[in-house]
């Protein structure tokens, strides 16, 4: 059976060069013929059977968003984890399968970014591959800049001690309620009445919000 294509990219002796890829190369890669022949690039356009058409360098582009994202982190290390998702009966796609697909379907650079920072903290083992999938269903489906706002958020302490992490009700769609992103704020959450002021135009981070701006946003 062929090898997996996604852990091909990884294995290839040009994966460490995406992180080298700045905005600009990427950018004229959509309209730059030539740009084909830089290593990274054509290493992922020959392994995925990619030609020249514009739905094709957009793919390729979102990849390398993707990818640069895992800079500095050993390949050796990206393989034994996928191997070990791979090998277990509790998910029914490929890793590798399941990321070429997301990244085929989102609709925007940033995303693949996103994806690939939940990733790389996967990898990190800081959130579960479990995570990383339900993170990265969210983020495939949210309006993109309504994700941004998130990185607008900002701390408040509660009576209880505990951090409710806020930003402003008016810079959020209803998508980030429909996704469980961001909750409304409850009197239970003021530190004190003059509080009721601060807050009243305000909405607080649920556990997956905080999950997207701390390990797919910074």
């Amino acid at each position: 059976m062929e090898e997996n294509k996604f852990n091909q990219i990884i294995k290839s002796e040009n994966f460490a060069l995406a992180s080298d890829l700045s905005e600009v190369v990427l950018d004229s890669f959509i309209d730059n013929e030539i740009l084909k022949d830089i290593p990274m690039i054509g290493t992922i356009s020959k392994l995925l059977s990619l030609g020249t058409t514009i739905n094709d360098r957009l793919f390729t582009k979102k990849l390398l968003h993707f990818l640069r994202e895992l800079e500095n982190i050993d390949q050796n290390l990206i393989l034994k984890e996928i191997q070990y998702i791979d090998d277990s009966k509790k998910y029914n796609q490929k890793v590798g399968e399941k990321i070429l697909e997301v990244i085929n379907r989102v609709d925007s650079d940033d995303k693949p970014k996103v994806i690939g920072k939940l990733f790389r903290n996967f990898l990190l083992k800081k959130i579960t591959y479990f995570e990383f999938l339900r993170l990265s269903h969210i983020i495939e489906n949210v309006f993109i800049l309504d994700l941004l706002i998130l990185s607008k958020s900002k701390e408040h302490i509660t009576l209880k001690n505990n951090k409710i992490t806020y930003l402003p009700l008016n810079e959020n769609s209803k998508e980030l309620f429909n996704y469980n992103i961001v909750d409304n704020i409850t009197p239970n959450d003021y530190v004190d009445p003059k509080d009721i002021t601060v807050f009243q135009s305000s909405v607080k981070l649920t556990t997956l919000g905080l999950n997207i701006l701390n390990y797919g946003l910074k």
